[in-house]
């Protein structure tokens, strides 16, 4: 089914239908350059670059597993406040338990792709 041009809208003109392309992109958007220091290696300057994205892919990794034990610790405090009587609000309770479950469903799924890419990895080179 084809889209149809958007009429114009609180005095705005048409807009006709586009789908997004390489093409319709500048060079620096589909491609983008590092520079590279003169009389230095390429393939050193994209060591160091991976270099610098698997550090900070470590750091917000480990980030991200702070918070969760975080939104666990408050999970558990507003729990035992709802089981002993002290919480206002059950909803907040049964709010905290369910984030601190999504997040850890979500931190497995990540473990169990992760896990699953290096076997790959160690397949291939086998």
């Amino acid at each position: 089914m084809p889209i149809d041009s958007i009429g114009a809208l609180s005095g705005l003109p048409a807009v006709a239908p586009t789908s997004p392309t390489s093409a319709a992109l500048p060079a620096a958007v589909v491609a983008p350059s590092l520079p590279v220091p003169a009389g230095a290696d390429p393939a050193s300057a994209a060591d160091a670059v991976s270099g610098a994205q698997a550090a900070n892919f470590g750091t917000a990794l480990a980030g991200q597993v702070d918070a969760l034990q975080a939104m666990q610790g408050e999970r558990d405090t507003l729990s035992l406040q709802a089981v002993t009587g002290d919480l206002q609000d059950i909803h907040e309770a049964t709010i905290a338990a369910a984030e601190a479950s999504a997040t850890m469903d979500l931190m497995v799924a990540l473990r169990n792709t992760s896990l699953q890419a290096f076997n790959e990895l160690m397949r291939i080179q086998a």
